[in-house]
This record gives structure tokens, sequence and C-alpha cells, in this order.
């Protein structure tokens, strides 16, 4: 319901951008004090009405339900790929990556583009957060059990300054940030992907040493 409605939001709020770029156009050359205020003021207004806009593309990407193309895949594989492509930037921030993959965790089902963006969006974080003074980002993967269910664990964990309480309570919510010019997207998107693989997210973190971000997959679905 959510989502439809910013739709129809979507169609007038174009209009009235449309609008207020056209009149600066009529408008750009005039010289008199009333006619520049004016014209100030609908910069203003189109300037607003695009941050309204990207406020409900974001909203609109974390309403969408994800359609999962599930494959018998290696999150193992996976996280080693990933830690491959991402090495060479992280050793441009001082940051260096190593890994701790379990040999225990066979391959399962998940769909990767979908939990590969989730680990990029963990790593890229982590990264952040250890610069400009570097640290180590450790790559990690288990089988556990929880309440009778058997998951597989991958765990992002960095040496950063970690996370106060209070903030740490919020960062999966949608347009919250620990980070000035961040989203406040890339979380409450992770989480709301892992959950619709039946999983879910914990995190830890002490400030002064660093942060730990669980994710939980289901080794077998369950068919809803």
């Amino acid at each position: 319901m959510a989502g439809s409605l910013v739709h129809e939001i979507k169609n007038p709020l174009s209009t009235i951008n449309l609008s207020a770029q056209l009149l600066q156009e009529e408008w750009k050359d005039v010289d008199t004090p009333k006619g520049q205020r004016a014209l100030r003021r609908l910069q203003v207004m189109s300037s607003e009405v695009q941050r309204v806009e990207r406020i409900i593309e974001t909203f609109l990407r974390f309403t969408e339900r994800h359609e999962l193309s599930l494959e018998v895949k290696s999150l193992n594989e996976m996280l080693e790929d990933l830690a491959e492509f991402a090495t060479a930037e992280a050793e441009r921030s001082g940051v260096q990556i190593r890994l701790g993959l379990s040999v225990d965790l066979a391959p399962f089902s998940f769909d990767v583009d979908l939990v590969r963006q989730v680990f990029q969006n963990l790593v890229q974080n982590a990264r952040q957060a250890m610069s400009p003074g570097g640290g180590e980002l450790i790559l990690k993967t288990d089988r556990v059990e929880r309440d009778g269910v058997e998951y597989a664990i991958g765990e992002v964990i960095d040496t950063g300054p970690g996370i106060e309480a209070e903030k740490l309570e919020r960062i999966f919510e949608l347009y919250y940030s620990t980070r000035d010019g961040g989203t406040g997207l890339g979380l409450a998107i992770s989480r709301r992907i892992i959950e619709e693989h039946g999983g879910f997210i914990e995190v830890q973190s002490v400030k002064g040493k660093g942060s730990q971000f669980s994710v939980y997959l289901p080794l077998e679905r369950k068919e809803t």
C-alpha cells in the first residue's frame, strides 16, 4: 500500500519539478530585484522537489520485494571472490583482509547476486569505518544451529572504532546512518534481503575495538 501511494505521489512531483525548471529557464535573464528573488525561490523549490524525489526512490527500492534466484552455491567461494575484488582498494586505505572460511560449510541454496550485495555493503562499511587509520577486516564462515535450524553464518569483522550503543540500536533503520554522507539505505536493504532468504543479521560492537556483523542463512529453506 505504501509503495502504491508513493508511486502516485511521484507523478505530481515530477510535474512540479518540470514546471519550476521551465520557469527558471524563462526568468534566467531577469534583472530586477523582485525577479531575482523569485528566481532564487524557484531554484530552492526545484532543489527541494528533487530531494523529495530521491527520498521516494530510495523508499521504493526498500519496499520492493526481491524475486530470489536460488542456486546451490558455495558461500566460501563467493566470499573468496569478494575478498579478492576488495583487496586492492582496501590496501590503499591501510586495511588488510583476512579469511577464516570453514571447510565444513557445504554449498547450499541462496541468491548469489543478492547475498553478494549484502556482503559487499558490509565490507565497504567496515573499510570506511577503519579509514584513514587502517586496520584488519576478517571474513569468516561457519555452520551453526539456532533454535533447531541449521544455518550457514558469514561474518564481517573489523578493528575499527566501533559503534556507540545508542546508534547500534538504529543502524538497520531506513535512512539512518552513522556516517556523514551515508544514505541509511544499505543496511536496511541488506536486512530485507537476508530476511527474504529466511535468515537474519546480528551485530556486536565494542567502542574503540571494532564491530562484527553476522549473517545467518538457513541451509534448508522452508517453502511458504
